[in-house]
C-alpha cells in the first residue's frame, strides 16, 4: 500500500546536505513531525549531490514529514536552496519531483530533488 497525502501535502525525500548533520539539515531543523530512514529505487547518484533516473539505480536517504503549519514555508526555503523559483517546479540544475519512496513503515508519495530532465 502507498501512502498518500492530499493536495500534494508530501513529506520530503532528502539524500545529501538536506540529511540530518549536514550543513544545509537547518531548513529542515524543528520544521518536521517525524524522519523515517528511506530508500528511492530507480535513481543513482552521477554527482555526490546530484541524482538521475537510473533503472537499476537505489539512493539511501531520510523521508521528512513536515509540520503542517510550516509546510509551505519549509519547502520555499528548500526550493530556494536548490535554485527552483517561486510557483515552479524546475530549476536549471534541480527539480522537485514526485517519487516513491520505500521505509520500514512502507512505501510513500513524496518529493525529491533530482535533476532537471533536458
Amino acid at each position: 500500500m502507498i501512502h498518500t497525502r492530499l493536495s500534494q501535502t508530501l513529506p520530503l525525500f532528502v539524500f545529501g546536505t538536506l540529511r540530518s548533520g549536514r550543513e544545509n539539515h537547518h531548513f529542515l531543523l524543528g520544521q518536521f513531525e517525524r524522519m523515517l530512514p528511506a530508500n528511492l529505487a530507480g535513481y543513482a547518484r552521477i554527482e555526490p549531490l546530484m541524482i538521475a533516473p537510473r533503472p537499476a539505480g537505489l539512493v539511501d536517504g531520510e523521508l521528512y514529514f513536515l509540520r503542517v503549519d510550516e509546510y509551505d514555508a519549509t519547502l520555499a526555503g528548500c526550493d530556494r536552496l536548490e535554485g527552483i523559483p517561486p510557483g515552479t517546479l524546475s530549476g536549471r540544475e534541480y527539480e522537485r519531483k514526485r517519487v516513491v519512496v520505500a521505509t520500514s513503515a512502507g512505501l510513500y508519495d513524496a518529493w525529491a530533488y533530482v535533476q532537471t530532465e533536458s
